[in-house]
């Protein structure tokens, strides 16, 4: 039990409260839910790994990096290439992606022992431009005209992902020089702050899905 920590036990029952829509039968986002819900489930097992690894005092590094960076985020370039109508951006922004992981694991940072922090700010900035693409879609192309927006599941995975990536941007592209001249109380309060903002993330993933039952979906 001790692997499981108040962070990790959000992100799992954000997973668990999506498992009921799986019975709910509709076409329209089933596909979107079953990415939203792949990626719930790797991060809460990554988490837990990484934290008994580390109770172990084992590096888990290589968990962190292929869970998070290359599995997590990859999961949600194909969210994006299906929230923006299958269009091909997302995709190509995909490939460049896994490309800079590649040379970021033979030049810079070895993908089995340090955490790839080059990556992580990549992927980043590749989803908050996915996510204001979206918004830009959707305020001037009238991609929901005449919806509520709050019914709309796409709109509160995107917000929220816009929200964590854009704050944890700069914490995570900074990382080796918090480790290395951080005061540790300032850099652990930083990581409660981060954890929050994802924690809060993965729980409206999970719950994004029950809007169209919970606010109407038309706008008067």
């Amino acid at each position: 039990m001790e692997a499981i920590t108040w962070y990790n036990g959000l992100i799992a029952i954000g997973m668990l409260v999506s498992i009921p829509y799986f019975f709910l039968s509709e076409k329209e986002y089933q596909k979107k839910h079953l990415l939203i819900f792949l990626i719930l489930v790797c991060t809460s097992v990554v988490e837990v790994r990484a934290r008994q690894l580390q109770l172990l005092k084992i590096n888990n590094t290589l968990v962190v990096n292929t869970g998070y960076i290359i599995i997590g985020i990859s999961l949600l370039f194909l969210f994006f290439y299906l929230t923006l109508n299958q269009s091909k951006k997302p995709l190509y922004f995909w490939i460049i992606y896994m490309g800079w992981i590649i040379i970021n694991s033979i030049f810079f940072q070895p993908i089995a022992t340090t955490f790839q922090n080059y990556s992580w700010a990549l992927g980043s900035l590749l989803i908050i431009g996915m996510c204001l693409y979206f918004f830009f879609g959707l305020f001037s192309k009238s991609q929901f005209e005449n919806k509520n927006l709050i019914s709309i599941p796409e709109f509160w995975i995107v917000s929220f992902l816009m929200f964590f990536y854009a704050s944890s941007f700069l914490y995570f592209i900074s990382f080796t020089f918090y480790e290395e001249r951080m005061d540790m109380a300032l850099y652990l309060q930083l990581n409660f702050l981060i954890k929050i903002m994802g924690s809060v993330m993965y729980l409206v993933m999970g719950l994004a899905f029950y809007a169209p039952h919970i606010f109407r979906s038309e706008v008067e």
